[in-house]
């Protein structure tokens, strides 16, 4: 009996016989598509047993034994065409498999004929045209290689033997026109997570308990889908939307972490990378319901992980911080991993230290606008003294609202450096220095309203969005508020002066100062 989801190398489809149904249409690859494959089989390396997966083969099994393509077609014809022109430089390299077609038997037997001796009458249908039209471009890409005959022996080695489809049998009551118009309109659910999904929970897998123990992994999933759909949850590990289902992201995290320690020699630059370090796993596997059992518990365990830093305020806007400003989750791991809590805290706040430097008075008051590397730590410091704040002075009830500050909707936000005075006037000098720049939406910021605005009409602008539920950074609100200046009674509210941005850059000091020295983790 047939796995209903595994990988097959080229090799692997020898005496299939593949029917192609009359709800599809011919084969309509274009040079540019056809280029592509080749140009990727070519340069992939085969060093050791790596793969190169060339997307699924969606099929269903026929009572007389051949499989119907749901999709794949396009596919599974180039290689074909490949391996006609092959064939005629390599005796043994005759394409393992057929085609055969519901409504154009003249099609698979223009495929059987195909040769550089035979007149090609590319004229008499459309899918003859495209056919010729590949086979003529194959033949063009393999004069273009120094040594044509080389080329293609190399290229048959590689399509036999290291070129994987991901072979994905629908179930006998599924109907294939459905499954079809699914692929075709993009809502097929073939992203990593459920391919891994489909691998783990084949019947196959399990020696008792069968349903139960299906059912107790696919309420477990669900589970967890709905957590990470939580926008606030998700951006607060996350950059930005995944182009999977959310779920991919816990099984990336362990494949990579699986390819290092099992030096499995799969491509990372492969879409369904993850799915391929764990088909390759259960397929090597002694016990295969101990391995899923296994699996599962690491899945489940690192949603765990990741819950506990979310609820956990002192670690959600540390590691948000940290997760933001680019660093690599492995290396979170490393930080946070089998150590004590009190530990914890001290790792990651010196891996901040290490991403913002030095955050004295006198460090601070020297920064100043101008330059990548430069603007990019005022804008970690600018960031940092939001949650600094939140974490230090406020009554943890507030999260500082990552969804919202790198875009929710995926429409990522633009955050601008703001001067918070303007750069130059008719009275003034212009001033970069750190102690005159906050953070601002640039759509507020680049706006004619606010851009053209004294200090006291931008203060109005901005209080004016906040009353209206909209995001501002805490401590933008505070400056223009002057909640940072020590003496309201002495100060003129129209303007940011000399005395609110020296009390700016001591409050700054300050609040770094007692985030760094631990003195709200309690």
């Amino acid at each position: 009996m047939s796995k209903a989801i595994q990988t097959k190398n080229i090799s692997e489809l020898k005496d299939c016989r593949f029917y192609v149904p009359s709800y599809q249409r011919g084969y309509r690859w274009t040079k540019y598509e056809v280029t592509a494959l080749l140009d990727d089989v070519n340069e992939f390396r085969t060093e050791g047993d790596k793969r190169y997966c060339i997307q699924p083969l969606i099929v269903k099994r026929r009572d007389d034994g051949s499989f119907e393509v749901v999709d794949g077609q396009q596919r599974l014809t180039t290689v074909y065409i490949f391996m006609k022109i092959a064939e005629q430089e390599i005796r043994s390299a005759t394409p393992p498999y057929e085609l055969e077609y519901e409504t154009r038997n003249d099609s698979a037997e223009f495929l059987k004929s195909l040769s550089d001796n035979q007149d090609l009458d590319s004229d008499k249908n459309i899918d003859f045209f495209h056919i010729t039209a590949a086979y003529e471009e194959i033949n063009n890409w393999l004069d273009r290689q120094p040594d044509k005959s080389v080329a293609i022996q190399e290229l048959n080695t590689k399509f036999r033997k290291s070129v994987f489809f991901i072979w994905y049998e629908i179930p006998p009551k599924i109907d294939p026109i459905i499954m079809f118009t699914k692929v075709n309109i993009g809502k097929i659910p073939l992203t990593n997570a459920e391919l891994i999904k489909a691998l783990l929970l084949n019947k196959d897998n399990f020696s008792q308990d069968i349903d139960k123990r299906q059912m107790e992994i696919a309420l477990a999933w669900d589970r967890m889908e709905q957590g990470l759909r939580d926008d606030s949850f998700w951006y607060f590990l996350n950059e930005t939307e995944h182009s999977g289902t959310r779920i991919d992201m816990l099984f990336e995290l362990l494949a990579h972490d699986d390819e290092r320690k099992l030096q499995l020699q799969i491509s990372s630059r492969q879409n369904y990378f993850p799915f391929l370090i764990f088909s390759a796993e259960l397929e090597t596997a002694s016990n295969k319901e101990a391995f899923v059992k296994e699996t599962w518990e690491r899945v489940e365990k690192l949603f765990a992980e990741f819950r506990d830093w979310y609820s956990d305020l002192n670690k959600y806007h540390i590691i948000g911080f940290l997760i933001t400003s680019g660093v690599e989750m492995s290396e979170i791991f490393l930080l946070t991993r089998g150590k004590r809590k009190s530990e914890i805290i001290s790792n990651l706040l010196e891996r901040v230290k290490g991403l913002v430097g030095n955050a004295d008075k006198q460090t601070l008051a020297k920064l100043s606008y101008g330059g990548s590397n430069q603007n990019k730590k005022i804008r970690k410091l600018l960031l940092l003294l939001n949650i600094a704040t939140l974490v230090c002075k406020s009554e943890k009830q507030y999260r500082f609202p990552f969804d919202i500050y790198k875009g929710e909707t995926g429409d990522k936000v633009k955050w601008d450096i703001e001067h918070i005075h303007a750069t130059a006037d008719d009275t003034d000098e212009p001033d970069d220095t750190l102690w005159n720049l906050t953070l601002l939406d640039s759509r507020i910021n680049r706006s004619r309203d606010y851009s053209c605005s004294t200090f006291d009409e931008k203060r109005k602008i901005i209080t004016e969005r906040e009353s209206k539920g909209l995001f501002v950074p805490l401590c933008t609100k505070n400056v223009f508020l002057k909640a940072y200046t020590n003496d309201l009674s002495d100060t003129d509210m129209q303007i940011w002066s000399a005395n609110d941005k020296k009390d700016y850059i001591e409050a700054m000091a300050s609040t770094f100062k007692l985030f760094f020295d631990g003195g709200y983790a309690q």
